[in-house]
């Protein structure tokens, strides 16, 4: 994963074939508004794993999200793990 001003890219072989993208709201607060697999590697997971990824950075950083986007809402419905890091 690589970690970028707003966005968290998934790479293999150098191609990005995966990315989640939010923007702030407030200094604790985000919003995650894209979710993106190139169609040729959807079914693994990837964005299930860009996700998993960002709420644990979203973890260290002590913020919560709150989505836009339609598969990052049903991807936090699945996750009771992470419900506090919900708005």
């Amino acid at each position: 994963m690589i970690e970028k001003e707003n966005k968290i890219i998934y790479e293999k072989e150098g191609e990005e074939i995966g990315v989640v993208e939010y923007e702030n709201i407030d200094e604790s607060t985000i919003d995650i508004y894209h979710t993106y697999v190139d169609p040729d590697y959807q079914g693994r997971h990837i964005a299930s794993d860009l996700m998993e990824h960002l709420f644990q950075k979203l973890k260290k950083e002590n913020k919560k999200a709150t989505a836009s986007c339609s598969y990052a809402k049903h991807w936090m419905d699945k996750h009771p793990e992470y419900h506090d890091q919900f708005m």
